[in-house]
């Protein structure tokens, strides 16, 4: 009795799940470009203050979650999706921590006033 409930309750919730492969959506490019209320940005910025907290590896956590609640309320629009294309892009929790801390170099898409500024935050905390 009690398999047939685990495969009763594990293929309708676990195969139709909304959820599933949520790691593999890339938010900067299926997201609205012509962005034009104050809601959309505020929803925007909580969004990107969330994804700051919950990265793959405490050091990342501790960088973007301190960096996004000193400069996600003042970005703009521009600045909001270029921070946004950074922090959900193909490459790994590592090789945004290699570039924070500036120990590697950020391939031309990110090389920008948004990739300048998390370098000088993460020099200035150290």
């Amino acid at each position: 009795m009690l398999n047939k409930t685990v495969l009763f309750f594990r293929y309708p919730l676990m195969r139709y799940s909304p959820l599933m492969g949520i790691k593999n959506r890339n938010y900067a490019l299926t997201g609205n470009t012509n962005i034009s209320s104050d809601s959309e940005l505020d929803l925007m910025r909580s969004r990107l203050i969330y994804q700051s907290r919950k990265r793959g590896i405490l050091e990342n956590c501790i960088i973007f979650t301190s960096f996004a609640d000193k400069y996600l309320k003042t970005f703009n629009c521009d600045q909001l999706q270029k921070y946004d294309a950074l922090i959900n892009s193909k490459f790994d929790e590592w090789d945004l921590y290699a570039w924070s801390i500036g120990s590697k170099p950020a391939p031309q898409e990110f090389d920008n006033d948004i990739m300048k500024l998390l370098k000088d935050h993460v020099q200035k905390r150290s």
